[in-house]
């Protein structure tokens, strides 16, 4: 696009500065501004001769009869040929206004005769008859033509005029395109010496941020086998830098979650084979008759066992469903949660009666799901009723834009040790009963946007659990 607007200015520019020339030989005239002749190499004119009605004179080889301007030596008026001119015209010969000025009247006489360097080519007649051919046959000011003549472009001006004898001719001041292709060439070859060294530069760029990112390749290969090696170093603190960050981090956690799968299939283990021995220990012993105690207690005792390990397989499956149970089929209600508390303590107190409940229960409401927030509170009394002495304490209260739900009972504390990992699917308290109940009630609590804790009494351990108000969303 450059070179196109190149091309275009510069031909404007030949184009206005021929027509200064035409006008120059035309009138006889010398214009301002004669720096800028430096378009027109090769510039040259010749005169056409035609009758009275302004029609193309043909000598006898049928060639229109073409004079040059500075050839009409018998009018004093015309501008004579160059070759008869002295180099350094006479003072006698300067006009008035220029006689001190030799160099510029010497230029304007080698402009005006078209010796620039490229010969007086006025014997050249098939290019002149064809410049003929765009005279129109009437009076013509200034007509410009841009043609080709065998492969070369040409810019033309043809005016008519009339000698002093009355004499009529066209004057045709050409110029042959001179077209420079070096800023082409050099537009090209600057472009191609980018390219090759946009070329390596980005290569050796590429390869700077590639070797990370395959350092980052193998060390994810290694982490999909579980293959737990030290930590890439971070060099630097830009993208590349923050993705291995996280990558660290990711191992880290996926380490941890490693070493805790494996934990909670060794507690699975133990936990499922002691009540499946136990049960073929009892099955067996009424087969060989070689039971402790009566047959329907080893019965009794067969019948315990079964109950908890399908208690602990229930909560395993529970947990394991859990996510993608509340994520797809969350239906979501208002709950009146003193009216659930009360409904879950009456079904409790049964189970231990010389347990002294203590409720202050605050009519409140929360948003979720009946059965999952159920099951989440009764595994929190079900885990305080066996801890518990002689009291559990139950109140539910408002705390700024949220219902608190505080289940106390009077156990023994939990080992600080223990504290932050009660709620993990692996804790195993002090008794060594496995338990999975804590870890279902974080994953609802979470779920609906609460929040669980334990905290240590000076006697006793205290569950405090929040919930959003249901009509406090809008705050």
């Amino acid at each position: 696009m450059y070179i196109f607007a190149y091309r275009r200015t510069r031909e404007n520019a030949v184009i206005a500065d021929l027509k200064i020339a035409h006008d120059m030989v035309l009138n006889k005239s010398i214009p301002e501004g004669l720096g800028r002749f430096g378009n027109l190499k090769g510039s040259k004119h010749f005169l056409v001769t035609a009758d009275d009605n302004w029609k193309i004179v043909f000598d006898s080889n049928g060639y229109p009869k073409i004079t040059s301007p500075n050839n009409n030596g018998n009018n004093k008026n015309e501008l004579q040929d160059p070759s008869s001119m002295p180099m350094m015209p006479s003072q006698s010969e300067v006009p008035p206004a220029y006689k001190n000025d030799k160099d510029v009247i010497h230029g304007i006489v080698s402009f005006i005769t078209g010796d620039n360097g490229f010969g007086k080519d006025y014997n050249d007649q098939d290019v002149k008859k064809w410049m003929t051919n765009f005279i129109s046959g009437n009076k013509i000011s200034e007509k410009e033509f841009k043609e080709y003549y065998k492969g070369r472009k040409y810019f033309i001006i043809v005016s008519s005029k009339e000698s002093t004898s009355g004499e009529k001719q066209y004057l045709v001041s050409y110029a042959p395109s001179m077209e420079d292709n070096s800023l082409l060439y050099t537009v090209v070859s600057i472009g191609f010496t980018f390219i090759i060294i946009g070329f390596f530069t980005a290569k050796l760029i590429a390869n700077y941020l590639a070797k990370p990112l395959k350092q980052l390749e193998e060390y994810t290969k290694r982490i999909s086998h579980k293959d737990w090696t030290e930590p890439i170093e971070v060099k630097t603190e830009d993208e590349i830098g923050r993705l291995v960050s996280s990558m660290n981090t990711m191992q880290t956690e996926l380490q941890k979650i490693d070493r805790e799968e494996k934990l909670f299939l060794q507690s699975i283990s133990h936990d499922l084979k002691t009540p499946v021995m136990v049960i073929m220990s009892h099955a067996d012993a009424i087969i060989d008759g070689v039971y402790i105690d009566s047959v329907e207690k080893t019965a009794e005792i067969i019948r315990d066992e079964a109950i908890s390990l399908e208690k602990k397989i229930k909560q395993m499956l529970y947990l394991n469903t859990l996510d993608y149970v509340m994520n797809n089929t969350n239906e979501e209600t208002e709950i009146n949660l003193q009216r659930m508390m009360l409904h879950i303590i009456n079904r409790f107190e049964v189970i231990k009666s010389e347990i002294d409940w203590n409720l202050e229960l605050n009519e409140l409401s929360i948003y979720g799901n009946v059965e999952k927030i159920q099951v989440a509170i009764e595994n929190i009394l079900d885990n305080g009723l066996r801890y518990a002495k002689e009291q559990i304490k139950v109140s539910l209260k408002r705390e700024g834009n949220f219902a608190v739900l505080d289940i106390y009972n009077d156990g023994p504390n939990i080992d600080k040790i223990h504290m932050d990992r009660i709620f993990d699917n692996l804790y195993k308290d002090k008794t060594g009963n496995f338990g999975l109940g804590l870890a279902i009630c974080k994953k609802i609590i979470n779920f609906y946007h609460g929040e669980i804790s334990a905290v240590n009494r000076n006697e006793g351990v205290s569950f405090i659990i929040k919930f959003p108000l249901a009509n406090e969303d809008s705050i």
